[in-house]
């Protein structure tokens, strides 16, 4: 009789193996440190895992694209996360052991003690200077700019941070509300899952855009979250509201955006009296309903931009602005930008192919 193999035996070989050396591919050499944020680090780690076994799906024998080492600044290597689970570093971050390091991964959390740590910011700056880029997580931007390696540079953390790393390190130009920034060899990106959504652009810089889409498939993530678009979505602020009519109007909109927005139609789709609308609409949503479809209508319009090759009459028409050039006003009036340098920025330019090594 023909056996059958298990389907979870199917299920866990999608995970697949990678071949060769471990000891080879880029080396990413991740800082650890007690209280250090569990996302911040493990969120890009499994990008670079993961790339590893897309890599090889895509060109059979591949092997390592990436190599893992953690460097503890603590003075153990054993380093306990602000979650609890414990970390175990390969080597000691302050020891200089000359290895080579392609990029050096900064994670946020605990980081108070380290910005007057003159021996880890030293540390820091030596790997730093082997690195052929250096990126930092969330608060790691602190740490970073502690080091005196961002000063003159755009870089951004958490939103809740941006404020206080312009106002602690003035040299530094703070890019506010982005998800992720690069300036030259150096990366930061925004709260812990940001640091994902960098680690899947840094991938699709070194192997291309076929092997980060296979990542962030696998990890069940969006890949198109780019630098230098905002933290937060219109609809995740109008989360909000506290009144059900608001709550179910918030979640209409999206679904409608061809429709007549106007505000005798939404107050009727939210059975409020226009007057009653107007009023309780920017209580609880923290903008007029005016601005708050035109914010919708182009987050809408990014993400075609982004992801499709339609033209911009078509893009105008499925979002609800009529035409290219109320398109453009729009764009103009909300990101400070066209519509079509809005694509020339964001659209991948990449080759899908893995590039040979």
């Amino acid at each position: 009789m023909a056996s059958h193999p298990d389907p979870i035996h199917a299920f866990e070989s999608s995970y697949g193996h990678v071949p060769g050396d471990p000891a080879r591919g880029r080396s990413v050499a991740a800082l650890l440190f007690p209280g250090i944020e569990l996302l911040d680090f493990a969120g890009p780690a499994e990008v670079f895992h993961l790339a590893n076994l897309a890599a090889n799906a895509q060109r059979p024998g591949a092997g390592h694209q990436y190599r893992l080492r953690c460097l503890s600044l603590a003075s153990t290597d054993r380093v306990p996360t602000g979650a609890g689970v414990v970390l175990v570093a390969h080597g000691d971050a302050r020891a200089d052991d000359g290895g080579e390091i392609d990029t050096l991964l900064i994670p946020g959390g605990a980081i108070a003690p380290l910005l007057t740590d003159a021996d880890a910011l030293a540390a820091i700056r030596r790997l730093a200077a082997r690195a052929r880029r250096v990126a930092s997580v969330c608060s790691g931007a602190f740490v970073l700019a502690a080091t005196g390696l961002l000063a003159g540079r755009r870089a951004t953390t958490h939103w809740r941070g941006c404020d206080l790393l312009a106002d602690r390190f003035p040299d530094v130009e703070v890019v506010l509300d982005a998800i992720f920034v690069q300036d030259g060899r150096f990366f930061t990106s925004a709260g812990s899952t940001a640091g994902i959504d960098l680690a899947l652009h840094l991938v699709e810089m070194d192997l291309g855009r076929a092997v980060a889409m296979h990542v962030a498939r696998d990890m069940v993530v969006f890949l198109r979250r780019q630098g230098g678009q905002a933290q937060f979505s219109t609809a995740l602020r109008g989360q909000g509201a506290q009144s059900d009519p608001l709550r179910a109007l918030l979640a209409w909109i999206p679904e409608h955006l061809a429709d007549d927005l106007r505000v005798e139609r939404l107050a009727a789709q939210a059975r409020m009296s226009t007057r009653n609308f107007v009023r309780r609409f920017p209580q609880e949503v923290g903008v007029t309903p005016a601005r708050y479809v035109e914010q919708v209508r182009v987050e809408a319009a990014q993400r075609q931009l982004e992801d499709t090759a339609r033209s911009l009459d078509e893009i105008a028409a499925d979002c609800g602005f009529g035409g290219r050039d109320a398109l453009r006003r729009a764009f103009l009036r909300v990101l400070g930008v066209s519509p079509s340098a809005y694509r020339r920025r964001f659209q991948p330019s990449t080759s899908d192919r893995l590039p040979d090594r």
